[in-house]
């Protein structure tokens, strides 16, 4: 039976050239890390983020904002993916993509293939092309 890899998103879906680098990343038997998927699903989290207070900080600890954004996670179907490993495209605010990185794995109980298409350089950050990092693999060599 096909395996579908669902791939989670908050501002904007990958690109042509973003989604068929992330294919040949994550699919198939030529695939760099071995999903067992055969075709990726992109899902938009539905979600309007709070602003921050006037000095640029939030009310809510980083944790707390995480208990919202998994609701969030939950209406675009997270629920189903639970015990899979899934693909998150980190958006440009890195706080906010630690605290969805989190999230996911509270949900899945696995954390994600990150597909990062913003870099930092300098005081700014600039969409390049983008890279997966398997954030699993990671923990667990820690």
């Amino acid at each position: 039976m096909p395996r579908i890899l669902s791939c989670y998103y908050l501002d904007e879906p990958l690109s042509d050239h973003e989604r068929h680098f992330v294919e040949s990343v994550l699919l198939g038997p030529w695939a760099r890390f071995k999903t067992g998927a055969t075709s990726l699903s992109e899902k938009r989290v539905p979600l309007v983020l709070p602003m921050p207070n006037e000095d640029g900080t939030y009310d809510e600890s980083r944790e707390e904002r995480a208990e919202h954004v998994r609701l969030h996670l939950r209406h675009a179907g997270i629920r189903n993916d639970n015990g899979r490993q899934v693909a998150w495209v980190a958006p440009r605010d890195t706080e906010w993509d630690a605290i969805f990185q989190f999230a996911i794995r509270e949900e899945t109980g696995l954390a994600p293939f990150v597909v990062q298409r913003w870099f930092v350089q300098g005081d700014t950050s600039a969409r390049g092309d983008p890279r997966v990092i398997d954030t699993q693999m990671m923990i667990q060599n820690l």
